[in-house]
């Protein structure tokens, strides 16, 4: 009547958890390199942008028949930076933890206007959500006053989800 089917033993899944689990655990003990590894992943993003935006720039003109200077400007202004990040990456790695504690407060700044209409479906809730957003703006101008603060921040969380990454691999191998 029910097709059962026992579920085999997925060594992908473990290797690739004892692998994520490894890697969690190295970037806890080598935040200096961890942040080195995301200072090279953003100079090589920027470039990729950087490519596709002139790209993108080329097929607008062609479909659309438009000219955009701010495109090019953007290409090049991106391209440049990811070879600034690549060719220094301690400047990489400021510009990440600033860029990281920019994003916390603006997204505190959402949560708080988002708190508006919950109050409409949960009044407590909503509170919570501008206390939260209150406490999330704190937290990031002293991570945007403190970008080594700001830097081990993003390590802690690039390490957290590895391990998590991992230990969830291992656990679906079984």
């Amino acid at each position: 009547m029910f097709n059962t089917r026992q579920k085999s033993f997925d060594w992908f899944s473990l290797v690739v958890g004892i692998l994520f689990v490894i890697a969690g655990i190295a970037s806890f003990m080598h935040p200096d390199k961890t942040l080195h590894f995301l200072s090279i992943l953003v100079g090589i993003s920027f470039i990729l942008r950087g490519i596709y935006e002139l790209w993108f720039r080329k097929f607008i003109g062609a479909t659309l028949n438009e000219r955009s200077g701010w495109f090019i400007f953007a290409a090049v202004l991106d391209i440049v930076l990811g070879v600034i990040v690549l060719v220094a990456p301690n400047w990489g790695i400021l510009y990440l933890a600033i860029l990281f504690a920019i994003w916390f407060i603006i997204d505190a700044i959402m949560q708080i206007k988002a708190a508006k209409f919950f109050r409409a479906f949960h009044r407590g809730y909503a509170t919570w959500l501008v206390i939260l957003g209150v406490l999330s703006i704190i937290l990031g101008v002293i991570l945007f006053f403190s970008p080594m603060l700001s830097a081990l921040t993003i390590v802690w969380l690039v390490s957290v989800v590895l391990l998590v990454f991992g230990i969830t691999h291992i656990i679906q191998a079984f």
